[in-house]
């Protein structure tokens, strides 16, 4: 067939067609004409400095693109459904090749409809020899794992149907496990492949969906040993090139809610929950390749959009290339998706292009399937009226858009590519793979197929540093309690899933929980509650109630801090002694001698004074009060804390608040049962923030007062702060309360 092409300018003269070949080990040869598609050359004036950490080199002026890898699918009949994308539409089967375009230009087939029907998902070697994808022999076929060497030869099947399970167990909801899908292939830093599976039989809490999950491909026999447990979903696996972890999509999702009224503190009544939240998005997970070691990669904790993140694409420098979409489960379509990057951990979200977070109303527009291409450039699919993508590139700040392959009537999607990279660390597996073939039922027997795993969270009430775009920790209590819960596998594909109280087991006054008999590889979600059995609250009005739910290995054992949306990506103490001591601010009711007003006219309120932000909340994260030297602002706490050290942060200097404000001298008391325990003066000794250790004493409360500054906010003499840290811990004093005494 032949289509036509207009030349870019600076590609070439006129209209060129070229003859091109592909070859499929025992078939003959494929002799097709079709046209030199954008031979593109990029003309572009680079500018700016897009990368994070680092400078824009952009090819040379007269330099073509690499080869690229990618996928021609058929259109859906459904116009809003996107083959290959989320659980609705991963394993839907329109018919399609794999191709690459090379780097004059000229499109080659790799893989047609002679050797399978529909292929997806291409991923491409450490050495760009190899490519791996899924395929369908068939349109009513199950997907299954298929490589091809880069030069047409080589073709091969990776994974069978080999599965032999009893599904007595799911009653009527056997019939939707009878089929299974492979799916989501890729290369690990040694060779071995990772890939997504539905082989592991379990439903989703929505939609019928099947649960997906992590498989490694032992090469000896074809066999794959699971490598996570997920209630929900675990698909899109990728490498972070920096430590060698895999990084894949995660469906965080929990139909039980917190309450304070139905037993055991968990809901799934409307009328009785404290809240509607049941998370259900998607968000980029890493864990080793055994499995272990399960934590958030990166995004915005802040919020569930924030969070969400499907098709994670992992950069050279570990930059996350994340794709949003306006419909977080990607359940009933995605209703437009847009890519936007963050730094590895918990990080403000950086626009790229698509649909935005923020503005979920601007009209369709979709950007998917992002790869690095180089210096802070891309790769990706994209479309402008919900249907016939093609592949495209730009820079990281949205920039430079270029489209390089789009064929009328067809879906050019999922761009890699082909050209070696620098293999990433290869880590040391430590624990051996999940035997269990089934998931657990309602019968305890069923709880520990795969052992136990050890539950170690040094202190669930240690907030993240001051910035840091994190949720605060619960706030303290003596006489917690932390509940563990199970969700295990419904016997019908219409009623909900049965939620299962395991066990529940003190708060130590530290903070710590340390449980050692907690079932491994089964999908698990906790609680904590104070001593009247009451949920923890957070100071933004979320509550100490796991959304998602959380699976570890056998012999295994977790190492964290917190108890709040992205806990997991935050630095674990040295030892225990030393989890103890965090930032006690959160926790404390704040007071002030007076609040003054912000530039729009709203109060400028003192609790602004220990919600963690000094440099990325603006004029709305700052306390100013309405007076001069003696101006005073005051903390409390509902139990006893032991101080060791106070930090306070200036307002910034910046436009926004016409800020020349200099805070030279500040008075710090310390009481304890309206008792002065503790006085010092805080003197300005360089650069801001102000920080004065503290031998180690107990107090339930602190007081603060400015008592020399220079300078004025909003052309005003009055003085004011952005943030007061009080690094501290719970008081022993606490221990006879604790001890129920």
């Amino acid at each position: 067939m032949k289509r036509s092409c207009t030349a870019l300018p600076g590609a070439g003269s006129g209209v060129g067609f070229t003859e091109y070949h592909a070859h499929g080990t025992g078939h003959e040869v494929i002799r097709t004409t079709i046209p030199m598609l954008l031979c593109t050359f990029l003309f572009l004036v680079f500018t700016g400095s897009v990368s994070p950490g680092s400078s824009v080199s952009p090819p040379s002026e007269h330099s073509s693109l690499p080869r690229i890898l990618f996928v021609s699918r058929s259109l859906p009949d459904d116009r809003t459904a996107i083959p290959g994308f989320g659980p609705r539409d991963r394993t839907l089967t329109v018919g399609g090749q794999l191709m690459i375009r090379e780097t004059d230009g000229d499109i080659r087939t790799l893989v047609d409809t002679r050797l399978l029907y529909d292929v997806a998902d291409p991923c491409v070697s450490w050495d760009a020899g190899r490519v791996l994808f899924s395929g369908v022999v068939h349109p009513d076929s199950s997907w299954r794992i298929y490589e091809i060497r880069s030069d047409g030869t080589g073709f091969r099947q990776v994974t069978f149907s080999t599965r032999r399970v009893d599904l007595a167990q799911f009653g009527a909801a056997a019939p939707l496990l009878q089929q299974y899908d492979d799916f989501d292939p890729c290369y690990l830093p040694d060779g071995r492949i990772v890939c997504a599976s539905t082989r592991y039989p379990s439903i989703s809490g929505y939609g019928g969906v099947v649960t997906s999950n992590l498989f490694l491909v032992q090469e000896q026999d074809s066999t794959l040993r699971r490598i996570t447990t997920e209630r929900n979903g675990g698909e899109e696996p990728t490498i972070d090139p920096v430590t060698g972890r895999i990084v894949y999509a995660r469906w965080w999702l929990n139909r039980d809610r917190p309450s304070h009224r139905a037993r055991h503190g968990i809901t799934r009544d409307n009328t009785l929950a404290l809240t509607d939240d049941e998370a259900n998005i998607w968000q980029a997970i890493s864990i080793r390749s055994d499995g272990e070691g399960m934590k958030l990669y990166a995004g915005f904790p802040r919020t569930r959009e924030g969070l969400q993140t499907y098709k994670p694409a992992v950069m050279e420098d570990g930059t996350l290339l994340s794709v949003y979409t306006s419909s977080l489960s990607i359940l009933n379509g995605p209703g437009g998706a847009g890519i936007r990057w963050f730094a590895p951990g918990a990080d403000f979200e950086h626009y790229v292009t698509g649909v935005r977070s923020d503005q979920p109303s601007q009209g369709y527009s979709t950007a998917i399937d992002p790869a690095e291409l180089a210096d802070g450039w891309i790769l990706f699919a994209r479309s402008v009226d919900q249907s016939d993508f093609g592949i495209a590139i730009c820079r990281l700040d949205g920039t430079g858009l270029v489209d390089v392959v789009d064929f009328p009537g067809t879906n050019e999607m999922e761009p890699q590519v082909l050209q070696p990279r620098p293999v990433p660390p290869i880590l040391t597996e430590e624990f051996p793979y999940p035997t269990a073939t089934l998931p657990p039922t309602e019968d305890p027997k069923t709880y520990f197929k795969n052992d136990m795993f050890r539950f170690d969270c040094m202190n669930i009430f240690t907030n993240a540093p001051v910035d840091n775009p994190m949720p605060d920790a619960p706030r303290i209590a003596v006489g917690a309690k932390i509940r563990f819960f199970m969700n295990v596998q419904r016997q019908s594909a219409v009623t909900p899933d049965p939620s299962i109280f395991l066990k529940e087991a003190p708060v130590f006054l530290t903070g710590g929980v340390h449980e050692h008999d907690i079932p491994a590889d089964v999908p698990l979600f906790e609680q904590v509650v104070d001593s009247n059995g009451f949920v923890l609250e957070r100071t933004d009005g979320g509550f100490a109630h796991v959304t998602g739910m959380n699976f570890d290995r056998m012999g295994s054992g977790t190492k964290c801090v917190g108890c709040h949306p992205g806990h997991s990506v935050m630095e674990v103490p040295i030892n225990g002694t030393e989890a103890e001591w965090f930032n006690l601010a959160p926790s404390a009711s704040v007071s002030s001698s007076s609040d003054g007003i912000l530039p729009d006219g709203s109060p400028s309120v003192v609790r602004r004074l220990n919600d963690r932000r000094v440099l990325t909340g603006g004029a709305g994260s700052v306390w100013i009060s309405d007076e001069g030297e003696g101006a005073s602002a005051g903390l409390k706490w509902t139990i006893p804390v032991e101080v060791r050290e106070m930090v306070l942060y200036e307002i910034p200097r910046d436009g926004e608040l016409e800020c020349t404000l200099e805070v030279q001298e500040c008075d710090i008391f310390l009481y304890y049962r309206d008792e002065m325990v503790f006085s010092t003066r805080m003197i300005r000794a360089g650069d801001s923030p102000f920080r004065i250790q503290v031998p180690p004493t107990d107090a339930d409360s602190a007081a603060i007062v400015v008592k020399k500054f220079s300078g004025d906010l909003l052309g005003r003499r009055v003085a004011g702060l952005a943030e007061v840290e009080v690094i501290a811990r719970i008081s022993s004093l606490n221990y006879q309360h604790y001890k129920g005494e």
